[in-house]
């Protein structure tokens, strides 16, 4: 691709063919779908609990929260992220459209007696401005860009924040995406695309006028199964393998991946994201062009 062919090329378009080309290609639903089981939630928020690459986002955002801020965090998933972060600030607006995620997170505002939450249970999409407690001081998206329209949905970012927007999303081809360009075609008999990456939406981003600041996150992850049989039922229900057939296929593959110590099967991966950050005030007015 030219340097001319680059500078004209719609990134919001791209984004949105890449999206299509995931979901269609996947399970078929956006990736918010795969949590709308209480259970899955309440497995992710114990995963969560424990995860140092989720301990230093807390940190690094709420070290940007002060007593009076008024954060927006979108895609909020359990509360994993907001509920700390609503212990400094004065106000939370959490989105999150995953019934399950949703459930887990009610349940922790109740557990904990916090009351300074909002939480709206639909798409970032389908939310509307009227429905949000703007100006806040900072609106964050933590991995929960699953977004179609990016353009518009960063547009509705900045229409309601004052402050900063920080966007956390994936740099390169994550681990599970591997695993499913190897899989899905064996299983399925088709293709599997991975989730559009974090250059498409600096390139959007600067096309809009607005520089991010910007900062990659690498993060080594060990994934421990009590036994070859549970790791082969997780992956299993992961993708969709029922039949004795494709199980098969998913012993096969599970064994030529999985190393065995001390009676468990573990996976070790490593992940690359990116984090994007810029203040509304250095925004040029081309952002809506």
């Amino acid at each position: 691709m030219t340097g001319n062919e680059t500078k004209n090329l719609d990134w919001n378009d791209a984004w949105m063919d890449a999206q299509r080309l995931n979901i269609d290609s996947g399970h078929g639903g956006e990736c918010w779908h795969s949590w709308e089981n209480k259970e899955a939630a309440k497995e992710y928020f114990q995963h969560s609990l424990h995860s140092y690459a989720a301990k230093e986002r807390i940190a690094d955002l709420c070290s940007q929260v002060r007593p009076e801020s008024r954060v927006l965090d979108i895609g909020a998933g359990p509360g994993n992220i907001a509920i700390p972060i609503a212990r400094i600030a004065k106000q939370l607006t959490a989105v999150e459209p995953a019934p399950g995620m949703a459930a887990i997170f009610q349940d922790q505002l109740s557990m904990e007696n916090i009351d300074n939450i909002q939480l709206i249970n639909k798409k970032w999409d389908d939310v509307d401005t009227e429905e949000l407690r703007p100006s806040y001081d900072l609106s964050f998206a933590s991995f929960s860009m699953g977004m179609i329209d990016l353009k518009a949905s960063i547009e509705k970012m900045m229409e309601v924040t004052l402050g900063t927007i920080v966007i956390f999303w994936h740099a390169g081809i994550q681990s599970w995406d591997r695993e499913s360009m190897e899989l899905w075609p064996l299983l399925h008999g088709k293709p599997y695309y991975p989730v559009p990456e974090s250059n498409i939406i600096f390139n959007l981003l600067y096309s809009m006028g607005i520089y991010p600041d910007i900062k990659v996150l690498r993060h080594n992850r060990k994934i421990v199964y009590n036994s070859f049989e549970a790791a082969l039922e997780a992956y299993a229900g992961r993708y969709d393998a029922k039949d004795p057939e494709k199980r098969r296929v998913l012993e096969k593959y599970l064994k030529d991946k999985l190393y065995q110590a001390d009676g468990k099967r573990m996976l070790f991966t490593t992940d690359v994201g990116m984090r994007l950050s810029w203040p509304m005030a250095q925004a040029t007015v081309r952002r809506f062009d």
